[in-house]
């Protein structure tokens, strides 16, 4: 594993990739899990390892749901624009949702319905939020962020203010903001190649901010097993995906970890497997993986496509 200098778009692409690929890679593993206890995983798969399909989505093996087709939907905005254009974001999720895609979860689903009822882009998660009746935070935002993570690798400033913005477009509660900012700056630590040695510095950052997402970051680093919960909760999903990554020494690892506990499985892939690739890169993620994966030469392109956005600004 070697750091990235931003002067070498090749070891930078290479980081890009296994972002998006690894975040597409751990959704597409997942989704037979989706919903289903360990217990019941274990039973019924013995451990998953192989992109199988089916789960309650009945995908194909390979095939993505939410997580990965709305972080597409981001990186295209990024690539398409060079920055961040929230109003150019919102009106590629509505496309999207215009597709009628086999999964969306509550609150994007009523933040883009009021969306197109004609509430207006930047109120939207308010009206979802008011309709809803103050939900707890959920891992919606925190499994697409990673574009932004990439994008801004070299501007935390940038990084941490749009990935902020970003999560509001469908989650109202600050505490999914706060933990996308984290989340990214997790990203950036892993390009670099220092994702435990910025850890600590990243908690202590995110103290003054909310002290709830950085408690999580610690207890990631010494959680044991029974300890760890996969959930739609953001913050379980954060520390769930922190946790494995930690704890493992390659990509495959870390997301066959997160995956096989189950519950919302899917979207703990996703994120598990983005910060995963961040840290193994491309050249990480198992062949055969990629090799099914449905998604794989346009999140390819995207990734690359960001990286020059990234190499341009500093050249």
């Amino acid at each position: 594993m070697t750091p990235f200098p931003a002067h070498d778009e090749a070891a930078m692409r290479d980081r890009f990739r296994g972002t998006l690929l690894g975040l597409a890679a751990g959704e597409a593993l997942g989704e037979p899990a989706d919903f289903l206890t360990a217990e019941q995983i274990e039973e019924r798969f013995g451990v998953i390892t192989e992109m199988v399909g089916g789960g309650c989505h009945d995908v194909a093996p390979g095939e993505t749901t939410d997580a990965t087709q709305m972080m597409l939907c981001l990186a295209q905005s990024l690539a398409d624009v060079g920055g961040f254009d929230p109003e150019d974001i919102m009106r590629r999720y509505d496309g999207w949702f215009s597709s009628h895609p086999r999964d969306v979860s509550l609150t994007v689903r009523t933040v883009l319905l009021s969306y197109r009822s004609g509430t207006q882009w930047d109120l939207a998660s308010r009206r979802a939020f008011e309709i809803l009746g103050s939900p707890a935070a959920g891992n919606g935002s925190l499994m697409r962020c990673a574009p932004i993570g990439l994008r801004y690798a070299l501007d935390a400033e940038a990084r941490g203010a749009f990935s902020q913005r970003e999560s509001t477009l469908t989650h109202f509660e600050r505490l999914a903001g706060w933990t996308c900012v984290a989340f990214n700056d997790l990203i950036a630590a892993a390009l670099a190649g220092e994702l435990r040695e910025r850890l600590p510095l990243i908690a202590d950052t995110i103290d003054d901010e909310d002290k709830r997402v950085s408690a999580a970051l610690r207890e990631a680093m010494d959680a044991e097993p029974e300890e760890v919960q996969s959930s739609a909760y953001v913050l379980d999903t954060l520390r769930t995906a922190l946790w494995a990554v930690l704890r493992t020494a390659s990509f495959e690892e870390a997301v066959v970890l997160a995956v096989n506990l189950g519950n919302d499985a899917d979207t703990v892939g996703a994120v598990t497997g983005a910060l995963a690739g961040a840290v193994h890169g491309e050249a990480g993620i198992p062949r055969r993986w990629l090799d099914v994966l449905l998604v794989r030469d346009e999140a390819a392109a995207l990734a690359d496509r960001l990286a020059g956005h990234v190499a341009a600004s500093v050249s």
